[in-house]
């Protein structure tokens, strides 16, 4: 197994379905708090992949993380806040108190931010790809180990070159380790 670094987290908007990955609302505050700090402090702190492919789009700062709880839940939005590991090298957590309530809920194959767009969620839950039916996920709808998650990626890396009949999303992407904080 590669190396992985203990990256931060990605606060989501929750929504209760089978997939529970990267990919979904995140950092809603953005666009639904008439508190601009949250939407100034991502820009600034967070949205970094587009300059720097050694990042992913997590924030390491737990203080930024209570006050989005605290938002959240005066805004009564239910939130999932997710602890990422991948193999991107920044940000790098120093502070875990959060994270060591965390519940691990397998590996994703997602873009290291943006839309954090999960060929787990695009390609095999969907069901569009004849090819990935009968790959098997756990109960979060996500990869129980690291060594499954890189096989599909090496599948779909073949699919890619080969120019499948299917469309396939090119990009990016990262093989995340994802836990769940439980408050």
């Amino acid at each position: 197994m590669n190396q992985l670094n203990d990256n931060g987290y990605i606060i989501q908007r929750k929504i209760n379905n089978l997939y529970q990955g990267v990919d979904g609302d995140n950092w809603y505050l953005n666009h639904c708090s008439s508190d601009r700090f949250f939407e100034m402090f991502y820009d600034e702190y967070i949205n970094k992949v587009w300059a720097n492919q050694d990042y992913v789009d997590c924030c390491t700062d737990e203080s930024y993380i209570e006050k989005y709880v605290k938002e959240s839940t005066k805004l009564g939005i239910e939130f999932r806040i997710l602890g990422c590991s991948t193999c991107r090298r920044f940000p790098i957590m120093k502070n875990r108190r959060l994270r060591k309530k965390g519940v691990k809920l397998g590996y994703d194959f997602a873009y290291s931010g943006g839309s954090y767009y999960s060929s787990i969620l695009n390609d095999i839950i969907s069901g569009r790809i004849e090819s990935f039916k009968t790959i098997r996920l756990n109960k979060n709808g996500l990869f129980d180990t690291y060594e499954e998650a890189n096989q599909f990626k090496e599948i779909r890396n073949q699919l890619l070159y080969l120019k499948s009949e299917y469309y396939l999303e090119p990009g990016d992407f990262i093989i995340y380790e994802v836990t769940e904080v439980i408050l």
